[in-house]
């Protein structure tokens, strides 16, 4: 029940394996064009497929990223109050309450978005380091990787480019990595190997 004749988009599913966040768009219980779905594994099945209405809006909501305790729920949105104003996505989050809800999504505001897009969050184990793709940050060129330290209450230090190898002047989006944080995983519209700027999944090792 997870993919439908539609666009199904960014998944990340919760440490313990047994929820999935996802996209869905274009689907009869949508609020906008694409919006944010969990669901629950049950043995091998994947149930219990909601709308998650609480944080979706009448814009585009996707690219969901939870955090290690399955608390905290990052995504992109381009919904009204982005700083680059309509159109401009940015990063927000929700935390899950007491009721098994979402709250109300903030917008995660300056350092990490700007009036540019920003893209990709992923929320590494253990919550305190954001990855995320920024063309408002400087660097590279296009959409470059960041990293930022999440602090005591949810505050986040500058972002900081990842560099080349792993930023170009093209664009770099959807980065996840592994618990041991030894390797990163990402996609890039790159050409150094000959794919046209078209986007491809590319590997590298983290110092």
């Amino acid at each position: 029940p997870i993919n439908t004749s539609e666009n199904e988009g960014v998944a990340s599913i919760a440490a313990d394996g047994q929820t999935i966040f996802f996209t869905g768009c274009n689907r009869d219980d949508g609020l906008g064009d694409c919006d944010i779905y969990e669901a629950e594994l049950d043995g091998n099945q994947w149930t219990n497929v909601r709308n998650v209405e609480e944080i979706n809006s009448p814009a585009w909501d996707s690219q969901p990223s939870i955090s290690s305790d399955g608390k905290t729920l990052y995504f992109c949105s381009t919904r009204e109050g982005a700083l680059g104003g309509e159109g401009d996505a940015d990063i927000y989050l929700s935390t899950k309450q007491s009721d098994g809800k979402w709250s109300k999504p903030k917008n995660l505001g300056p350092p990490i978005n700007t009036p540019q897009p920003e893209d990709s969050p992923f929320i590494f184990p253990g919550g305190k380091l954001l990855y995320f793709s920024s063309a408002g940050h400087g660097g590279e060129g296009g959409l470059d990787f960041f990293t930022s330290k999440v602090g005591t209450g949810g505050t986040f230090s500058e972002p900081e480019n990842l560099g080349p190898p792993f930023n170009t002047d093209r664009d770099e989006r959807f980065i996840p990595l592994p618990a041991a944080g030894d390797i990163v995983y990402f996609a890039s519209e790159r050409t150094d190997l000959g794919n046209e700027g078209q986007l491809d999944i590319f590997m590298g090792l983290l110092p």
